[in-house]
């Protein structure tokens, strides 16, 4: 079996990786959660600016009812 000097020579570097584990796991919890929650990297609108936009010019009638919907579908 285990010899007393033995045990005590191994057991520091054993606590050692069990320290690195844990907090490797804990980075990695963190990294995770961080990458699930970032927003996405499309671009967002309101209606006011949808309709300023339409108005403008900048999209015709068909592009603005889908975006309208789009947004719409999202807040359900």
């Amino acid at each position: 079996m285990f010899h007393g000097s033995s045990f005590k020579d191994v057991l520091p570097a054993t606590l050692l990786l069990i320290g690195f584990a844990i907090v490797g796991g804990i980075i990695i919890f963190y990294v995770r959660k961080s990458l699930k929650s970032s927003p996405s990297s499309s671009t967002t609108f309101t209606l006011s600016e949808l309709r300023k936009m339409r108005d403008e010019g900048s999209m015709s009638e068909e592009e603005y009812e889908q975006a309208r919907q789009s947004i719409i579908d999202q807040t359900l």
